[in-house]
């Protein structure tokens, strides 16, 4: 059992939500009021929130690249030659000295490094406004005791793997510090470090870190290796990857920044690159903010595939997680693009405070929280008042003016209806927005979960949510707002919750009168036959929430889900037949069809 998830226990849950109780709602850690901006609420000035107020993230996220990061060529006629020869090294030239198996380079310059070091070590100890470029060809360096490559002292530091070039680094299993610093990983630097070049590099690291950098760590082409005890990549101020391969296996966390010194640092930047994570915590873990703009990403989590205590944003590239706790969790998670694939334990896409989301049973209220305005098990709520016109469904209360002067739904804290389902305070900071891209989630707690609100402007969302009556495919704390895209989502009737009234585009939230198996489709047609939305789940489900921009008030649909079929008539922008204050199914009733 890690030690995330000891946290989570039922100690813990009582303790934090004891906490949040006395604290009342407060901000995305203490790095947003420095980071982010004005942050939406739908509390704020007793006002509904709009899909605008979602603003967007500001964390001061570092995108950039210099020219020397992304260059790795080098003059080989110019460099410095350190030749590895077993049990010693021999080198020839400015700034390098040789005792025995440790090679120290004093100063800038370029240095080429082949051969085999059996246990050895390279330091670079320059003035604080030298860059050093140390280029790896066929370089295999092994220091049982320290890290392979230990940068003390720069302005900067390169790393180059040169073109066809096969390398290798190591540790052992207990390092001996030899000065102030507490050296952790297999290339541990104290300066900005930069990883380029073509060629091939791996590190195995039986004691820590693979690759450290006290300050940024850049990544801009290679192939990388690493399996780590506890991190493959790191950097504390910030890990920037432009390009790369990268094959990276962790029992800790894969690729992490975190600065508690420095609020505004913390960040991982992913611009490309192809990614295989296995890890057994988090895969890539942010103290501040994560934002891909590319990348072919493969994860295998232990716990959160994207994690910032900050601002998670995907704005491209393709992501599939393959097995996680949570799939992206963070203050705020702003999906703009990319083609992305969440298979995922407890939440899909999860947006919590970080002070209480590695928590949720102090996050949420526990699923015992969330399920105390449940109906004894074994006892459904009875249906509203039903028509039998053989065409419409109205099982709903009686609707009540809407802000867009339409009708809502009434009754319960939100009109999309999740129902009692215990006390869960709006996190005024907190929110999930989509507005492009293709999310496929299927998750074994909520799909789509937001402390504070729901934002989907853009895109296309199926969600299989959870088949536990605890949670739901949707769950949001504050507003659920669409205004564009698709979505199709699918869970347990129990604590179903659609979108509010506050939207301008048309959904629907049916709650149906049995289960059906996974396989079984969903389908909405509009009045001629036109599919409209077709999606099949791979899990049971017992509730519908679908929208769509071709959805019209007064237009009448034909939604099946498997076995079970309805013609509704959309009255108001929100149509449900999920039953305010109790989140029980509410039916969709028997096949009406026409």
């Amino acid at each position: 059992m890690t030690r995330k998830q000891l946290k989570k226990g039922r100690t813990a849950a009582i303790l934090m939500a004891v906490m949040l109780a006395m604290t009342g709602a407060s901000g995305c850690g203490s790095r947003s009021s420095s980071q982010t901006g004005t942050s939406s609420s739908a509390a704020e000035s007793g006002e509904k929130a709009t899909d605008s107020q979602a603003g967007e993230s500001t964390s001061a996220v570092d995108t950039e690249f210099t020219d020397r990061d992304k260059d790795g060529s080098y003059s080989e006629s110019d460099a410095v030659r350190i030749n590895l020869n077993g049990s010693q090294a021999e080198a020839e030239g400015k700034n390098v000295s040789v005792s025995g198996s440790t090679v120290t380079i004093s100063g800038e310059g370029t240095y080429l490094v082949t051969g085999t070091l059996e246990n050895g070590r390279i330091i670079v100890d320059a003035a604080d406004t030298d860059k050093v470029q140390i280029v790896l060809k066929d370089a295999d360096i092994h220091c049982e005791t320290s890290a392979a490559i230990y940068v003390k002292e720069a302005d900067k530091a390169f790393i180059t793997l040169a073109e066809g070039s096969s390398n290798k680094l190591s540790g052992g299993a207990e390092y001996t510090d030899t000065d102030d610093n507490t050296v952790d990983g297999v290339i541990f630097s104290k300066a900005d470090l930069t990883v380029n070049g073509s060629g091939n590099l791996e590190i195995d690291a039986d004691y820590k870190h693979g690759i450290v950098s006290k300050d940024t760590l850049a990544v801009t082409g290679g192939t990388i290796t690493v399996d780590a005890v506890s991190q493959c990549l790191s950097g504390k101020d910030g890990i920037k990857i432009l390009d790369g391969t990268f094959l990276l296996t962790a029992q800790g966390k894969a690729v992490k920044s975190d600065n508690a010194d420095d609020t505004t640092l913390g960040n991982i930047y992913v611009a490309g690159g192809v990614f295989t994570v296995k890890s057994e915590d988090d895969a890539f873990h942010a103290g501040g903010s994560i934002r891909v703009d590319g990348g072919t990403f493969t994860v295998e989590s232990g716990d959160d595939a994207f994690h910032g205590d900050q601002d998670v944003t995907v704005n491209g590239g393709t992501l599939s997680v393959k097995k996680s706790n949570e799939g992206i969790e963070g203050c705020r998670v702003t999906i703009n693009g990319g083609d992305i694939s969440i298979t995922a334990e407890d939440d899909g896409v999860n947006a919590a405070n970080p002070n209480s989301s590695n928590d949720p049973d102090a996050r949420d209220g526990g699923q015992e929280g969330r399920q105390k305005g449940m109906p004894p098990e074994g006892q459904m709520p009875e249906r509203g008042n039903s028509t039998e016109d053989g065409r419409t469904r109205t099982d709903i209360p009686q609707p009540q003016e809407g802000t867009n002067g339409e009708t809502a739904s009434e009754g319960g804290p939100r009109p999309g209806g999740m129902g009692g389902g215990g006390s869960m305070e709006n996190d005024a900071n907190a929110y999930v927005k989509i507005t492009g891209g293709t999310l496929t989630v299927d998750a074994g707690g909520d799909g789509l979960d937001s402390n504070g609100s729901l934002f989907i402007s853009g895109g296309t969302v199926y969600v299989s949510g959870s088949v536990n009556g605890g949670n739901s495919a949707i769950d949001y704390n504050g507003d659920g707002i669409i205004t564009g895209g698709m979505v199709i989502a699918a869970g347990s009737s129990g604590m179903a919750q659609g979108f509010g009234d506050s939207s301008s585009q048309y959904s629907i939230l049916q709650n149906l009168t049995g289960e059906q198996e996974a396989g079984n489709a969903i389908t909405l047609t509009d009045e001629d036959g036109n599919v409209l939305i077709s999606w099949t789940p791979q899990k049971r489900y017992s509730s519908v929430v679908v929208s769509c921009p071709e959805l019209q008030k007064s237009g009448i649909y034909t939604l099946t889900a498997g076995s079970e079929s309805a013609e509704l008539t959309l009255e108001s922008v929100v149509t449900s037949n999920s039953v305010p204050g109790q989140g029980g199914p509410g039916g969709m009733g028997p096949g009406t069809g026409r």
